[in-house]
């Protein structure tokens, strides 16, 4: 999926309102997946359940730590090493 200037998720829509991807897949109004019999949210690779639709909040985001990358925050782009000093952790720069 695309996503905007400020980096959300860009959802389309067919002439009766339904969300899909570019690929014509359901998903919902945050850009998730969806299993068409369920609702569920799906992996995109197996189609395999991640999700139940009671699982995802008003806004169809999925639960934490899971929505982790919603605010455009990746924790595997922290880089650095975690050591102790005077019995306090610090983080040292990389």
């Amino acid at each position: 999926m695309d996503r905007d200037e400020k980096g959300n998720v860009v959802v389309l829509e067919d002439k009766n309102g339904r969300k899909h991807d570019k690929n014509r897949k359901p998903v919902n109004k945050r850009g998730y997946l969806l299993d068409p019999r369920s609702n569920d949210v799906i992996e995109n690779m197996t189609s395999q359940p991640m999700f139940a639709e009671d699982e995802l909040d008003e806004r169809g985001e999925v639960p934490a730590p899971f929505c982790v990358e919603k605010y455009n925050f990746n924790p595997h782009n922290i880089l650095g090493d975690f050591d102790y000093q005077d019995d306090k952790p610090i983080l040292l720069k990389t």
